[in-house]
């Protein structure tokens, strides 16, 4: 079908499209002239001019690019041999310049290290150091001899000899001297205890600048300091030795360890900072390093060379921390690079004429076939394509003939080509919107097979879905055409397919079929041939459906009309759709999962709450029940219902009932106790009356004694048995304790599931913000290739003919763009309603958090009251054992009492005796007996 379209929209082509696009071509040229001439009016002379350039002819601009290529070499050549030239001269220059600077400092080091040796020299004066010869020898006479050491030595204006107090002691010819005690270098040299030299400064005596140098004198046979001698050495003395260093431009400078100038060539520079007159110093002074640069004195407004070299220490000389400065004036320094230039400058410029001018004749004759070669590509360009070039030449130029030739007659072929590409990539962009509307699978596979088939005409598209444990399929989606067979539903088993194909699909491997009895390697199928056959199947075309490099299903096209030549181009389309339908399949999928879990979590929200509230009703219901047991209430009875709460009801109506059973022994044992013991205190007055008719009375009461201690027994007995089962029943309580602790720990695990869920559902909201981000920068690369396609078919207009098809393209990459930029949109859309959605299940897991932490309170106020209760049943247990301690004792009294009556039978002399006591024990009895009902009345039983 495509062939057919293709050949049709060829005719079409021929018969009349050229000249259209000829006219469009003429237009957009003359638009693209107005378009120029507005720009040109409105830019700047930069672009007025490269816009005149354009307009030249082709002979003009190659006259020009021949000079240009002819001259520029040649200036470029003589520029850089300017350059190299220049950067040897100046280094010549630097480091002539430097090694001077380093000569000066020097030579000035040496200077001081002379003086330095002359002072110490002066220490060891005989007249200064030998007692004798110092008191021998008059002040005139040392005084006469500084002075012939100073006209000797020629350097110094003073000589002087100081105590250790800083009194002069002696000194050459001139003005007094006073005390020099707290002078820096007189400090130093004691303080050292060696000769020192001292930085220029301007001296209190003469006013002039000069440089002290000290040394201690020693007591030769003491060998301690006795004193201080000093020379003084005028800075001016230093420029009879530097003076060679000073000529024209040349100005020399000596800088202190403070930065100030002390000596320099001009004297007016004397006393200033260095860092201030010469900008730049500075920073080389912090590098401590010998550097070269150009800048402009302050002082005299000149630009100049300067050099800087800082301090060199030198053997047996301390650091004098001096540093030396030589600066040159630029025009005498820099004269020869000049000169340099100008003979280069003029070789060049004769050497770039002459060059131009042959230039200029050789490009006029190379650019003769380029402008014949032009005239023909404009003609091609309206239309005429049956415009050829004579080639008569076998260079470049004859070949850039051929090609133009060669040009006319592919130039429809490549028009058709473009049209078709463009048509394919709208078929393609069509098919993946279409498949990636539909979010279930089923929707999918039918979108894909039906638009497969539309797009490549084929008779039959169907998609086979495997199973990935037997490798067997059904056929679950199909478009088909005619009446050929129908496949839906089908189930096909390939033994040979997971052996043969399985891996190679899951590779991405997509195989087209021209024809099945011809293929390579189908012939040894038969089964999978006469499988084909079934469904009248001739040549198909099959891709594999992947998703998450799973091996999910094949999309297959087949063509049962005849057998077919799959083009590359329908094979390239076909695998793209299989691709973008695995795309679509997890894009479902991911849906699918996100609302599985959201269904799930409000399911487990609801089921939680119904749970808590059931809870809740159940534990205030027992809480009712069992509140008045804690005010002695022994009726109350708790509802048994199923589950833990209805277990403990159970538990709590087996103690009250065990309660109220003793309670009720108690009070009928302590009813009989009080009238035991009446009927024995009125038979005790009787005896006290009537002794002698005691014996008949007392065998009754012992008789009575008897009865009374049977049944304090059988109490004794109910009571251990009441203090069992009031141990039973706190050991019950303490069970119901920790079954609440359970529930309570139970609840704060559901605690912690809902909180990992909420923990999950938000890391889902993340992730579709990351989604969101990536629809934002697909949606921002939509929008950078519409910019792009609208730049092309600026580029495209301004090419014109040639880039006419090139204009189509980019017209439908702008569509395809747009469309582009719709779609994330409604991805954005999608994605903003799971987010919002995302965001709600949170807020419920929250409320649900906050309801789990109530119901835990809750439980725990019920633990709270099952401890009460807990604490109840411990003191009734306290009770009962009292209760059984109370009645052993009345056992031990009964008997008590039966062994007296008996004595009281043998002995009647002894009466009085045995009835105080037996009143006492009665007595006992009565308190014991009353404190037992005032225990038990509180207690309610009916």
């Amino acid at each position: 079908m495509f062939n057919k379209t293709d050949t049709a929209k060829s005719n079409n082509t021929q018969n009349g499209s050229l000249p259209i696009s000829s006219a469009k071509l003429s237009n957009s040229t003359v638009k693209q002239s107005n378009k120029l001439t507005n720009k040109t009016a409105n830019s700047s002379p930069w672009d007025k001019a490269v816009t005149y350039f354009h307009r030249l002819s082709l002979g003009t601009k190659a006259t020009v690019l021949a000079i240009a290529i002819g001259t520029l070499p040649t200036l470029g050549i003589g520029a850089i041999a300017y350059s190299f030239a220049n950067k040897s001269i100046y280094k010549q220059i630097t480091q002539a310049q430097e090694a001077e600077t380093v000569g000066l400092l020097d030579k000035i080091n040496r200077y001081i290290l002379g003086r330095y040796g002359d002072v110490q020299l002066l220490s060891d004066l005989p007249f200064l150091t030998n007692p004798q010869l110092r008191d021998s020898i008059s002040a005139q006479q040392k005084q006469g001899l500084l002075d012939q050491i100073v006209k000797t030595y020629k350097a110094y204006d003073s000589i002087a000899f100081f105590d250790l107090q800083g009194n002069v002691i002696v000194q050459s010819s001139g003005e007094t001297l006073e005390n020099h005690q707290d002078r820096q270098y007189f400090k130093d040299a004691l303080k050292q205890n060696t000769a020192v030299i001292g930085q220029p400064e301007i001296s209190k005596t003469t006013g002039a600048v000069s440089v002290h140098i000290a040394a201690p004198v020693k007591d030769e046979t003491t060998g301690q300091n006795i004193g201080v001698v000093r020379a003084r050495l005028p800075v001016k003395m230093l420029e009879e030795t530097i003076k060679n260093y000073a000529y024209t431009g040349h100005e020399y400078h000596l800088l202190d360890k403070s930065g100030k100038i002390f000596l320099a060539t001009q004297n007016n520079q004397e006393g200033r900072d260095a860092k201030t007159d010469f900008p730049g110093l500075g920073q080389r002074q912090s590098k401590n390093k010998i550097d070269s640069f150009i800048t402009v004195n302050k002082q005299g407004k000149k630009q100049q060379l300067l050099t800087y070299v800082p301090s060199i220490k030198i053997a047996g000389l301390p650091d004098l921390k001096w540093d030396a400065i030589i600066a040159t004036d630029t025009e005498i320094t820099f004269a020869p690079q000049r000169e340099l230039l100008w003979t280069i400058a003029i070789g060049t410029a004769l050497t770039a004429l002459i060059v131009a001018a042959i230039a200029a004749w050789l490009a006029k004759q190379s650019t003769k076939p380029i402008l014949n070669a032009t005239e023909a590509v404009n003609k091609l360009g309206q239309g005429q394509l049956n415009t050829r070039l004579e080639v008569q030449r076998a260079d470049e130029l004859g070949i850039l003939g051929t090609n133009i030739n060669q040009m006319a007659e592919q130039l429809q072929v490549l028009l058709r080509e473009q049209e078709r590409e463009a048509q394919k990539a709208k078929i393609l962009a069509d098919i993946i919107l279409e498949i990636r509307r539909n979010l279930k699978t089923e929707d999918i596979y039918a979108s894909a097979v039906n638009e497969v088939q539309q797009a490549l005409k084929v008779d039959r598209v169907i998609v086979y879905q495997l199973n990935p444990d037997t490798w067997d399929g059904i056929v679950v989606a199909e478009a088909v055409t005619g009446v050929w067979p129908r496949m839906m539903g089908v189930q096909i088993d390939d033994p040979c397919f997971q052996e043969r194909h399985v891996q190679l699909y899951r590779e991405g491997r997509v195989r087209a079929i021209a024809n099945i009895y011809q293929e390579a390697g189908l012939p040894e199928a038969n089964c999978y041939i006469e499988i084909l056959e079934k469904f009248a199947v001739q040549g198909n075309l099959i891709a594999p459906i992947i998703l998450q490099d799973d091996l999910r299903g094949l999309l297959i096209a087949h063509h049962c009309e005849s057998p077919r030549n799959w083009q590359q181009s329908e094979i390239e389309l076909f695998t793209q759709v299989a691709t973008q339908i695995g795309y679509a399949l997890e894009q479902a999928k991911l849906l699918e999962e996100l609302e599985t879990a959201k269904s799930a979590a409000q399911q487990d929200t609801k089921e939680e709450r119904q749970q808590k509230e059931a809870l809740q009703m159940q534990l205030l219901e027992l809480l009712s029940n069992v509140e008045g047991a804690a005010r002695g209430d022994l009726t109350v009875r708790a509802d048994v219902t199923a589950g833990e709460i209805g277990t403990v009801a159970d538990f709590f109506n087996s103690i009250v009932e065990n309660l109220r059973e003793i309670v009720t022994q108690v009070k009928e044992a302590a009813s009989q106790v009080n009238t035991a013991i009446g009927s024995n205190e009125g038979a005790i007055r009787q005896l006290a009356e009537e002794a002698m008719n005691q014996a008949s009375e007392i065998n009754r009461t012992l008789d009575a004694v008897d009865q009374m201690t049977y049944s304090i027994q059988a109490v004794a007995e109910n009571a251990q048995q009441a203090a069992t089962i009031a141990n039973h029943a706190a050991h019950t309580a303490t069970k119901s304790g920790q079954a609440m602790d359970l529930t309570v720990q139970n609840i704060l695990s559901l605690r912690e599931t809902v909180g990992e869920t909420a923990k999950k559902v938000k890391r889902l909201g993340e992730s579709s913000q990351q989604i969101s981000r990536v629809v934002s920068l697909i949606n921002q690369i939509a929008v950078q290739t519409n910019l792009l396609a609208i730049n092309a078919g600026i580029e495209a207009a301004r090419a014109g003919e040639e880039g006419q098809g090139f204009a189509v393209v980019a017209e439908e990459v702008g569509e395809l763009a747009v469309r582009s930029a719709a779609a994330t949109q409604e991805i954005e859309q999608i994605v903003e309603n799971i987010q919002r959605e995302t965001s709600e299940v949170v807020q419920a897991m929250e409320v649900g958090t906050t309801q789990v932490v109530e119901g835990t309170r809750i439980v725990e106020d019920a633990k709270h009251s099952l401890a009460q209760i807990l604490d109840v049943s411990r003191q009734i247990d306290e009770l009962v054992q009292s209760i059984s301690l109370a009645t052993a004792s009345q056992v031990q009294t009964s008997q008590t009492v039966s062994h007296l009556m008996k004595e009281i039978v043998a002995v009647s002399q002894r009466t009085s005796d045995s009835s105080r006591l037996v009143s006492q024990s009665l007595q006992q009895t009565v308190e014991i007996s009353q404190e037992l009902q005032e225990t038990v009345g509180t207690f309610k039983i009916s």
